[in-house]
């Protein structure tokens, strides 16, 4: 039985782009205070008197929450609607927010991010599930560029305002931007976004074995590879918690083929198209992430940019981003999803290429212009990608297939991190044993010496002199062959994101172009 709380306009004027605005508020809020933590974290360890690895779990705890909730709005969405749903997420998160600015220690600062991510999980599933449903066919190309805008600039900007607000405020404040935005998204999502039809709460019972094992899969995985840098990727937890992932995965995938009516439809990866196009999106996000991910600690660590510098030196990135996407996803509209796909994964190749050869003495105009060409690279895959998956599935399923792109993106991001910070490291050491004998470790004894000798010699005539000298020049040596492995390692590791994106482009060509037109 259905039944309906009113019918959703059909008029295509002005309706559409008041949706957009409100989605775009709420995703924009939710983007702003993740990246702004991340920026943080130093200051508030330092204010709460909390370990590193207590106040970790501020970061962690968020986005295990949120992957695992993302998929729930398919389910949510057909029992209350998907307005409610997203006036709900948009009201627990920005209460989040503000529980987070009074926490009193980090106990308290873990648990109401946590409720923090209860919001944002359904919120950024719903708000793609609505834009892609309040626009015509021939536009949603159009629809899901601007549902990007709003996630891709919230982590270019909130780097830059919580970097000045922890230093210049309080660290307190950071969770104050999004409140305006989130209060906002509520008021104009309660009289602007439409109301829809929605099932009787009898009519499919909730798959509790399905969302159980999807969780603790999910969990697990996600535990595991937070955890792994830390404890040994061969430590007993770290492979009881892969095993125990693999385990409630396989359950939950049998499960869900089995019942009549799954947490997940995961019957919809029968279409080439949907699964082509979450394997795509989910090592296009490894990708992207990482990438992002060498590039930030490259300026920090490399070129010695504080946290602040470097969000500046993002943003004109961000904001590239967030203009091309739209433009991205009309040019899907006009020619299909085949060419931006192909054309993205090109600039992306090339940009890649590029920071491959980055080095300490690459000029600030060399990797900004780079870091620009990547975001337009980037921002031409995120809308065709998008309207191609959810293309794949029946009318009006949108919510289910938005949840089901969120986890793979989720689980993209959370990948990325924790194979590239191995990799760095693995490579980082092996290229620090492997650099030239006249250049690196395995110095023969008189070369040593001899390059210590005019280490010294430089020191004396800057002026430095005393017992110490000669550790000075062992410290210097020391510092600048680990320099040239660590940046060794950032060209080895672009390359290799380079060269994945490269399989991805060939990948992309069986991507079919015609669309469903299930009713």
């Amino acid at each position: 039985m259905e039944f309906a709380e009113s019918s959703p306009p059909d008029e295509p004027g002005l309706q559409k782009w008041w949706i957009a605005i409100t989605l775009f508020l709420g995703t924009l809020s939710v983007g702003l205070s993740v990246s702004a933590v991340n920026i943080a974290i130093p200051t508030i360890m330092s204010s709460l008197g909390t370990s590193l690895n207590r106040i970790q779990w501020v970061l962690t705890g968020f986005m295990i929450t949120r992957t695992v909730l993302i998929p729930s709005v398919g389910w949510l969405g057909e029992r209350v609607g998907d307005r409610n749903v997203f006036i709900a997420s948009s009201s627990i998160f920005t209460v989040g927010s503000l529980l987070c600015s009074f926490a009193w220690n980090a106990d308290s600062l873990i648990f109401f991010r946590v409720v923090q991510a209860v919001g944002a999980g359904p919120l950024l599933g719903v708000s793609m599930a609505i834009m892609f449903e309040a626009f015509p066919r021939d536009e949603r190309g159009l629809a899901m560029g601007l549902f990007m805008t709003g996630w891709s600039l919230g982590p270019f900007f909130g780097p830059l305002l919580g970097g000045y607000l922890s230093e210049h405020v309080h660290w307190r404040a950071i969770f104050y931007i999004n409140l305006p935005t989130g209060l906002l998204s509520i008021v104009s999502g309660y009289y602007l976004l439409p109301r829809t039809r929605v099932k009787s709460p009898g009519a499919a019972p909730l798959d509790f074995i399905g969302l159980v094992t999807m969780a603790a899969g999910t969990v697990s995985l996600l535990l595991a590879l937070n955890l792994g840098h830390e404890e040994g990727w061969g430590s007993q937890l770290i492979v009881s918690l892969f095993v125990a992932s693999a385990v409630f995965f396989t359950l939950f995938v049998a499960t869900e083929l089995r019942t009549t009516h799954p947490f997940l439809e995961l019957r919809y990866f029968r279409d080439l198209n949907f699964s082509l196009a979450n394997i795509l999106i989910f090592l296009r996000v490894f990708g992207f992430r990482g990438s992002s991910f060498l590039l930030a600690l490259f300026l920090q660590r490399a070129l010695n940019y504080t946290p602040t510098e470097t969000g500046i030196f993002l943003l004109p990135a961000a904001v590239i981003t967030g203009l091309w996407s739209p433009v991205a996803g009309k040019i899907t509209d006009r020619l299909g999803p085949r060419i931006p796909i192909a054309g993205g994964f090109a600039i992306l190749i090339f940009a890649l290429y590029g920071l491959s050869h980055l080095t300490l003495w690459s000029t600030v105009t060399f990797i900004f212009v780079l870091m620009c060409i990547r975001s337009i690279g980037q921002s031409s895959l995120n809308a065709p990608l998008n309207t191609v998956a959810l293309a794949a599935i029946p009318e009006g399923r949108a919510r289910m297939g938005s949840g089901m792109i969120g986890m793979t993106r989720g689980l993209g991001e959370a990948f990325s991190i924790a194979v590239l910070s191995l990799l760095l490291e693995r490579y980082a050491f092996f290229n620090l044993y492997s650099i030239p004998t006249l250049q690196g470790a395995p110095f023969a004894a008189s070369t040593r010496l001899r390059v210590l000798a005019q280490i010294r010699g430089l020191l004396i005539d800057a002026g430095q002199y005393g017992l110490a000298l000669q550790e000075r020049a062992r410290s210097l040596l020391a510092h600048t062959l680990i320099n040239q492995a660590l940046t060794q390692a950032y060209q080895d590791l672009f390359f290799l994101i380079g060269v994945l994106n490269l399989g991805l482009l060939v990948m992309a060509l069986f991507l079919r172009t015609q669309r469903r037109a299930e009713p």
